[in-house]
């Protein structure tokens, strides 16, 4: 029963990331620190065509043809790995759609944080607030409050924890990597305390080629703020499959 329900997640997975190369583009848009943050793009920079909503799934401008980075090659391979990675680690349990929900907005959160360093406010939420929905309705169903409740622990801990790093002098970390931890906490404490800690210590580890390949291509200097939310998540899903 495993296996086609992983080839159904995959391919779910897959057409998801079709939509996706519109929506990373609305949500990777760049303002200065400290300015009033403008809304999400709903136009195209490059000639300002107002993108009509059937056409924001692919990203693409009507009017001067402009393409999104990155495209539907990226997004389709990355969103059916992340889901039908979920769907083999948690199997056929009343949890495996939170943790399909938390994989499909994984993929947007990534690249739009590798794109423009900023985790968006409506991702994350969507993530937090329908992953707690979802496990609840999961506690209730499988009788496993206990494991709502160590998620929500795990969850404050872990936003305590990345709270108390990034409020440090010269972190790099912002309050968006903040708000992700306490998601990715709460899915993980579901699972156990194990795969939370796995989560947090594997994050650093997942991370360095990513610094070192930005270092190496001069596209980054030591003191340049490089994205950390690519590595929380990448780790949460290799804590899953362990």
């Amino acid at each position: 029963m495993l296996l086609p329900l992983v080839a159904a997640a995959t391919v779910a997975g897959a057409g998801w990331g079709l939509l996706l190369p519109g929506l990373i583009d609305r949500y990777a848009v760049e303002w200065p620190a400290g300015r009033p943050k403008p809304p999400w793009r709903s136009a195209c920079p490059r000639c300002a065509t107002a993108i009509p909503p059937w056409w924001r799934s692919s990203g693409r401008c009507p009017g001067c043809d402009r393409r999104p980075v990155p495209g539907r090659w990226v997004t389709v391979p990355f969103s059916a790995a992340a889901c039908g990675a979920a769907a083999a680690a948690l199997g056929p349990t009343w949890a495996l759609p939170a943790f399909l929900l938390l994989a499909a907005l994984a993929v947007p959160l990534a690249l739009v944080d590798l794109r423009v360093l900023r985790l968006p406010d409506p991702l994350v939420g969507a993530a937090f607030l329908g992953g707690v929905a979802l496990l609840v309705v999961a506690a209730l169903a499988e009788q496993a409050v206990p494991a709502l409740v160590r998620g929500a622990l795990a969850a404050l801990a872990c936003a305590a924890g990345y709270l108390t790093l990034a409020l440090l002098p010269r972190s790099q970390l912002g309050f968006g990597d903040v708000k992700l931890g306490a998601v990715l906490g709460f899915h993980l404490g579901w699972l156990g305390w194990p795969a939370v800690v796995a989560g947090v210590l594997l994050a650093p580890l997942v991370n360095l080629p990513l610094v070192a390949g930005l270092l190496i291509t001069r596209r980054a200097g030591w003191r340049t703020p490089v994205p950390y939310g690519p590595a929380m998540l990448a780790a949460a899903l290799v804590a899953m499959l362990l």
